[in-house]
Parts: structure tokens; C-alpha cells; sequence
């Protein structure tokens, strides 16, 4: 070995890793089917929302940093209803229809969307 690719094998850098690509739309299994756009619709997919997305649905999640040791996550409703309705091109009274676990799976499912990078 020559003393460059010794130099090569002992530098301890971390590797640059290439990062897993973003999710730009996300599908979510309805348990119970709702009518939208004059469908039967068993599943909803989600396109990734837009700064605009959330300037006319408002933000839908909150984080709360100071009341306890770890962040503590809530959902605005009506805002992650009209986020939901807007990111699947469905009628707000779609949304509204949902199953509450499926609504709940829903906004889990968009949450990641809107979390800062830490």
C-alpha cells in the first residue's frame, strides 16, 4: 500500500451517506369507504402539501416543546380536515364522513409533512 491509500484507509470521517428520498405523496388504506367526487373510495393518497397549502389550510400540527420532557404533538382539526380535503382533491364533507380511526391514520400519516428538520 502506498502511504496515500494508507492515509485513505485510516481517516475515521463518517462516510457521506446519500439521503433516503422524501415522500412526495402518501396513500392511506381507508378501514371504512367514504363517497367523494361521486366515487366509492377505499383508499385516499395525499400529494405533499405546499407552503400555499398551509397559508390557506393553516398549519394542522402544533408541537410543544415546554410542557414536558419530550415534544408533545396535536392536531388543529379543521385545519388538518381542509389540509386533508386539499391534498387528496376531495370535498371537505368527504373528510368529515371518515371513520375516526381513519381520520386519525390520515393526519398521523401527514404529520412527518409538517415537522422541522432537526
Amino acid at each position: 500500500m502506498t502511504t496515500g491509500e494508507e492515509a485513505n484507509k485510516t481517516d475515521n470521517k463518517p462516510e457521506d451517506k446519500p439521503a433516503a428520498p422524501e415522500k412526495t405523496e402518501v396513500t392511506v388504506a381507508l378501514r371504512k369507504p367514504i363517497q367523494a367526487n361521486g366515487e366509492t373510495v377505499t383508499s385516499l393518497t395525499f400529494r405533499e402539501p405546499t407552503a400555499a397549502d398551509i397559508e390557506r389550510c393553516g398549519n394542522p400540527v402544533s408541537i410543544d416543546f415546554f410542557s414536558g420532557e419530550s415534544p408533545r404533538l396535536s392536531f388543529d382539526a379543521a385545519a388538518m380536515t381542509k389540509m386533508m380535503s386539499t391534498l387528496a382533491a376531495i370535498p371537505p364533507s368527504s373528510v368529515r364522513s371518515m371513520n375516526t380511526r381513519d381520520w386519525n391514520s390520515a393526519a398521523w400519516a401527514l404529520t412527518p409533512f409538517f415537522l422541522p428538520e432537526m
